[in-house]
């Protein structure tokens, strides 16, 4: 009877002849791309560090693999953003560097995963305002992929003979700001039930507004792409910090605004939903929490 094995990659036939070939012949049978996706920036502040583009402009996404699903379910992964960019690189291996992706296309590569992976059926929970019963509900993750769309970075700010012009994010940025917050959100809580002095509570208390504060500057200069100011062209985040501290405080409030704008812009809509029980129509947000957004494909 004909037999094969396979020894460390090497193949051995009944009549003992060995392929030496180092190609897996379980190659055909990895994961295949499950959908094909057009960025909402269409690349558009990418360079060839971050991203391969295919010509046609369509990233091939690939399932979750089980190492993937084990990234983020580890806490700390989760927490400082590694577990994102983690199945990012491995489900859409045309992005060279995760961490760079903009917030503008950042939503759409994380719905597009969970689409490859479970299918584009998702089972949604919500609880009725009016009569708090608790209902699940389908929805098709295909509309809310349609429904994200790129905001306007195009308008600057003016003041004078200045113009402020505008960027996303990238996912790095905003996942360092957001854990700098998070951490002086956790010592603001935790200091009233502390048994330091009052003087060092109200010291260490002002030393964490003054770093929110700070953290919502760098934020602002994150989301600046450049500062034109006659003729110069102004790229420096240490200059455009430094200017965001001096200028006047209605300019500084237009440029806030203009960001916390775009920032709305960019939101996923709510879900209008109608309960089955009462009948009261009301929304709730879609969030993304990868804690939960990837736990299963029910």
């Amino acid at each position: 009877m004909p037999y094969k094995y396979i020894v460390n990659s090497i193949y051995v036939g009944k009549n003992m002849e060995v392929n030496n070939n180092n190609q897996n012949p379980l190659a055909k049978h990895f994961r295949q791309p499950a959908i094909y996706i057009k960025l909402p920036s269409e690349g558009a502040y990418y360079d060839e560090s971050v991203i391969t583009v295919p010509e046609n402009g369509e990233l091939p996404v690939y399932p979750m693999t089980a190492l993937d699903e084990i990234s983020y379910r580890t806490a700390d992964a989760l927490f400082n953003g590694a577990a994102v960019a983690n199945v990012i690189k491995s489900c859409v291996p045309a992005f060279k560097d995760p961490w760079q992706i903009s917030t503008a296309d950042l939503d759409t590569l994380l719905i597009s995963i969970r689409m490859a992976s479970y299918g584009h059926e998702m089972e949604f929970t919500s609880t009725c305002p009016k009569c708090e019963e608790i209902s699940d509900f389908g929805i098709d993750l295909r509309t809310i992929l349609e429904s994200v769309k790129v905001p306007d970075y195009s308008t600057p700010v003016t003041n004078g003979d200045i113009s402020i012009h505008f960027k996303p994010l990238s996912y790095k940025e905003q996942n360092d700001n957001n854990i700098a917050q998070f951490q002086d959100q956790k010592m603001l809580e935790a200091l009233p039930a502390s048994d330091l002095p009052e003087e060092e509570k109200l010291a260490k208390i002002q030393e964490a507004f003054t770093n929110i504060s700070l953290l919502t500057l760098n934020a602002i200069a994150d989301s600046i792409a450049m500062i034109k100011a006659g003729d110069d062209i102004v790229v420096d985040k240490g200059h455009i910090k430094e200017y965001l501290q001096n200028c006047d405080n209605k300019h500084f409030d237009k440029i806030r605004k203009k960001i916390e704008h775009i920032k709305e812009a960019s939101e996923i809509k709510p879900l209008n939903i109608t309960c089955d029980k009462c009948q009261h129509a009301y929304q709730t947000p879609f969030t993304l929490n990868v804690a939960n957004f990837f736990a299963s494909g029910s």
